[in-house]
C-alpha cells in the first residue's frame, strides 16, 4: 500500500472515529438527561399523516423562518444544502478507503447521477452566498452597534462566527477535493458538476504526484470539519440541527399559544411533597427539555418582546438561555445519584427564581419573570415552536403557590377574586350598574332558561364594573338589540373567568373558578357564548374544555360583522371624517387568529379612513395589561406609551380625510386595551405631546355604534369616572 494511500485511510478512520466517539458520548448524555424531566400530555399530532405535514411544514417547508424574508430565506439555502451535502459525507467516508468510490447506482453515464453533481455544487453555491449574507447581517446588526434592539444581544456571538467558518470549509475543501477528482477523470458528475468542473479546471498542469497530495489534504480536511462540526453542533445553540424534529413532533399544534398547560390540582390528595408550578430544573416537563436544546439564539423573539423593547429586564431568549446553562450546569450531578447525593454542590442549591429583585443566589431574577405580559409574540416568532409562555407561567404557579413570591399589589386583586368573584372586589350586586335603562333580560329572572334565548352575552368584569369598558359594553348590547339578536346575561350570577389568577400563576384560584363558572353554565343549558373581552373569549373557549367546560365563543367583532354581512344592520347616519388605526389585542390576534372581523367592521362606517400601524396584525405590540399585568407595576418604560407613541405617528403621517378637522381614533377591541391605551393617550396630553381630544381611544363596537345606531353618543370615548380602584374584599 503507497503511502498516500495510507495516510487517506489511518488519517480517516482517525478523525471519523474520534469525531463520532466524542457526539456519540455527548448525544447519550443529552439523551439521558431529558429521560428525568417529568412527563408531559400526549402531544403527537393525533395521527402519522398529521405528525408528518407538521414535519413536512416547519421542517422541511422552513415556514417560520421564511417569515423573516432575508435571513430566512439564507437559512432555507444552508438547510437545504445540509440534506443534500450528506451525499458528498458519504462519498467522503467511501473515498477513505477507494477513491474511486462513487455512491451506489450514481455511477458515471446517468442522467440523475449528473442532477446529484449538479445540485450538489449549486446548494455548494447558495451556502457560499448565505454565508456571506449571514456575516453582513452579524457585522451590521452587532449588539456594540445597536445594544438592545439587535437581536442577538445576549448571545454568545463566537459560536456565529465559528459556524460560518466551520460551513465555508465543509464546502470549500470538498469542492477543491471534487476538482482534484475531476482533473483525474474520478469525478462520477463530469457534466452537472459546474464548480467542481471549474475547480478542476484551475488544476490543470499540476503533475498527478501533486493532484494525489491535494486530493488527500482535501479530504482528510473535509473529514476533519465534518467531525468538528458534528462535535460543535452537539455542545452548542446548534444542538438545535438535531433536535428540530423531535422538537416539532410534540410541540402544540397550530402554535402554543391560546390555552395554557396544567394539570387538574386535586386538593384533597396532596400532601408535603406535592409540588404545583416549577421550582427545580428537573420539574420542567419532558417538551420544556426539548426548548433549551433546540433554542438557536436568534433574538426573534427578543427582537418582538414589549417587556425588552420596553427597557425591562426580560428577554425570551436569555430566559430559554439561562434555564438551558442552568439544566447543562446541573446535568452530571442530577445523573449522578441526584440532589440528595450532592446536597454541597452550589448549582444544585440555586433558586430557580429569587423572591425578590436582584437576588444573587437565583437563575432567573425575579423582575425577568414577572415584566412578562403573556402577549405571545415570542411564540409566534420563535421559528423553532419554543414555548416561552408556558416556561415562564410554569416558574410562576411555583412562586405564586408555593413561595407566595410574587409582586405584592397583586394580592388583592386575587383576594377580590377569591372573595367577590371579580378582580375590583365590586362583587355582583354592581354586575348590572352598566345596564341601567336598558331592557337587557337577565337568565335566571327575565327569562328562565337559554331555551328562550340563542346566546349568553358575557359581559366580563372590565366590562361590568370599569366605567370606560361599561360604554363597550353598553355600545355592543345595543347593537345586538339593534340587530334583533336573541340574547341574556347571567347577571349577578356571572363571575371573573379567572384569566388574571392563571397567568400570575395562581392556578388553583383559576380552576376554583372555572368549575365554578362552567357549573353554572352548564346548569343554565348554555351552549353559546359572546363576550367582548378577549381575555375571557381564550378562557371560556380555550381552557374552560379541559375541566368540562364546552362553549361556542364568539367575540363580539365576530358576530357583529356577520350581522353587517346578512344585512341586520346597517348605517343610521352618516360618519365624520375619521382617521383610525386599529391596535389589534394579543388575545384576541395572536392568541385566537381573529384580525379580520375588527377591520371589517371599521371599514364598513362611512367616513372612516383606516391605516395600519407597523405592527399589526401577529406582530401587534402589547398594550401591556395582559399576564395581569394590569394589575401590577412596571419597571423601566411602559408599554401602553411605547404602544400610543406609535399609534400617534401612524395617524399624523396618515394622509388628511374630509372634515375640518378630521377626528383620529385608535381603535380596540379589548377593555384592557382600551382603558391601557387612553391612560397613554391621556398622558401624551399631559406631556404636551397630544392636545385635549385630538385622539380618541373607542372599542370597535363604539365606532361603529356612531353611525349604526342614530342615537348612539358622539364622545364614545370621554372619560368622567375615576377608574374603581382595587381594594381588597371583605
Amino acid at each position: 500500500m503507497e503511502t498516500l494511500d495510507l495516510i487517506r485511510i489511518v488519517g480517516g478512520l482517525v478523525l471519523f472515529g474520534a469525531a463520532f466517539a466524542i457526539a456519540a458520548r455527548r448525544a447519550k448524555y443529552l439523551i439521558d438527561l431529558v429521560r428525568i424531566a417529568q412527563p408531559m400530555p400526549d402531544r403527537m399530532k393525533g395521527t402519522a399523516l398529521n405528525t408528518i405535514r407538521w414535519q413536512l411544514q416547519h421542517v422541511l417547508g422552513q415556514q417560520k423562518l421564511l417569515k423573516w424574508t432575508v435571513p430566512g430565506v439564507l437559512h432555507a439555502f444552508i438547510f437545504y444544502a445540509f440534506i443534500i451535502h450528506q451525499t458528498l459525507t458519504l462519498e467522503a467516508l467511501g473515498e477513505v478507503f477507494d477513491k474511486d468510490f462513487h455512491i451506489p447506482f450514481f455511477g458515471p453515464g446517468n442522467w440523475w447521477t449528473e442532477l446529484l453533481g449538479f445540485l450538489q455544487d449549486f446548494v455548494a453555491l447558495l451556502v457560499l452566498v448565505s454565508i456571506v449574507g449571514f456575516a453582513i447581517i452579524r457585522l451590521t446588526q452587532a449588539p456594540r452597534r445597536e445594544g438592545r434592539s439587535s437581536r442577538f444581544s445576549g448571545s454568545n456571538l463566537d459560536e456565529g462566527w465559528y459556524t460560518l467558518f466551520f460551513e465555508f470549509f465543509l464546502v470549500y475543501s470538498v469542492l477543491i477535493l471534487r476538482g482534484v477528482r475531476f482533473e483525474e477523470g474520478l469525478l462520477p458528475y463530469s457534466d452537472g458538476a459546474f464548480v467542481s468542473r471549474w475547480f478542476g479546471q484551475q488544476m490543470e498542469g499540476i503533475p498527478l504526484e501533486t493532484l494525489e497530495v491535494i486530493g488527500v489534504v482535501a479530504l482528510l480536511a473535509h473529514i476533519a470539519s465534518f467531525g468538528g462540526f458534528l462535535v460543535f453542533t452537539l455542545y452548542s445553540k446548534h444542538l438545535h440541527v438535531l433536535a428540530i424534529v423531535p422538537q416539532v413532533a410534540f410541540s402544540r399544534t397550530p402554535k402554543a399559544l391560546g390555552a395554557l398547560e396544567g394539570e387538574l390540582i386535586d386538593i384533597e390528595n396532596m400532601d408535603e411533597d406535592t409540588v404545583l408550578g416549577v421550582g427545580q430544573i428537573e420539574q420542567f416537563g419532558f417538551s420544556r427539555f426539548l426548548d433549551f436544546y433546540s433554542c438557536t439564539e436568534c433574538g426573534r423573539c427578543q427582537s418582538q418582546c414589549p417587556a425588552w423593547n420596553t427597557a425591562k429586564p426580560l428577554s425570551p431568549k436569555l430566559l430559554i438561555m439561562d434555564l438551558r446553562d442552568h439544566l447543562f450546569e446541573a446535568g452530571p450531578y442530577l445523573l449522578d445519584g441526584g440532589r440528595d447525593a450532592h446536597e454541597d454542590v452550589d448549582v444544585l442549591g440555586m433558586m430557580l427564581v429569587g423572591d425578590e429583585p436582584g437576588q444573587d443566589n437565583a437563575v432567573i431574577d425575579f423582575d425577568v419573570l414577572w415584566s412578562c405580559t403573556t402577549c405571545g409574540a415570542c411564540v409566534e416568532e420563535c421559528p423553532v415552536d419554543i414555548e416561552h409562555v408556558d416556561h415562564i407561567v410554569d416558574l410562576r404557579r411555583y412562586q405564586a403557590q408555593m413561595e407566595s413570591a410574587f409582586p405584592q399589589e397583586a394580592g388583592a386583586m386575587l383576594r377580590n377574586i377569591e372573595n367577590s368573584g371579580d378582580p375590583w372586589g365590586a362583587g355582583g350586586t354592581k354586575r348590572l350598574e352598566w345596564a341601567q335603562g336598558m331592557e337587557i333580560p337577565v337568565l335566571g329572572e327575565d327569562v328562565e332558561s337559554m331555551a328562550e334565548v340563542e346566546y349568553l352575552f358575557w359581559v366580563g368584569c372590565a366590562g361590568a364594573f370599569e366605567d370606560r369598558s361599561k360604554k363597550t359594553t353598553v355600545s355592543t348590547a345595543q347593537l345586538l338589540q339593534a340587530a334583533g339578536v336573541s340574547f341574556a346575561v347571567l347577571g349577578q350570577g356571572e363571575a371573573c373567568t379567572g384569566d388574571p389568577a392563571r397567568r400570575l400563576g395562581m392556578e388553583y384560584l383559576f380552576q376554583m373558578m372555572a368549575q365554578m363558572n362552567i357549573e353554572t353554565l352548564n346548569d343554565a343549558g348554555v351552549t353559546k357564548i359572546i363576550t367582548a373581552c378577549p381575555h375571557c373569549l381564550n378562557t371560556l373557549k380555550n381552557e374552560y374544555p379541559d375541566f368540562g367546560g364546552h362553549f361556542e365563543v364568539i367575540h363580539h367583532s365576530e358576530i357583529l360583522a356577520q350581522l353587517i354581512v346578512d344585512g341586520k344592520l346597517s348605517p343610521q347616519r352618516s360618519g365624520d371624517g375619521q382617521r383610525v388605526t386599529f391596535h389589534d389585542p394579543c388575545y384576541l390576534g395572536r392568541h385566537n387568529e381573529i384580525y379580520e372581523e375588527p377591520r371589517s367592521l371599521l371599514s364598513s362606517v362611512d367616513g372612516v379612513e383606516t391605516v395600519e400601524m407597523g405592527r399589526s396584525r401577529n406582530q401587534s405590540f402589547c398594550c401591556g395589561a395582559g399576564g395581569a399585568k394590569f394589575f401590577m407595576e412596571e419597571v423601566g418604560e411602559r408599554v401602553n406609551l411605547n404602544r400610543v407613541d406609535e399609534a400617534i405617528t401612524t395617524l399624523r403621517d396618515a394622509p388628511p380625510v374630509a372634515g375640518e378637522p378630521p377626528q383620529d381614533v385608535v381603535a380596540v377591541a379589548c377593555p384592557f386595551c382600551k382603558n391601557m391605551l387612553e391612560d397613554g393617550a391621556n398622558d401624551r396630553v399631559s406631556d404636551g405631546v397630544l392636545s385635549e381630544g385630538e385622539v380618541q381611544v373607542l372599542d370597535v363596537a363604539q365606532v361603529l355604534a356612531q353611525t349604526f345606531l342614530p342615537d348612539a353618543p358622539d364622545d364614545g370615548g370621554s372619560v368622567e369616572e375615576a377608574e374603581p380602584e382595587l381594594e381588597p374584599a371583605e
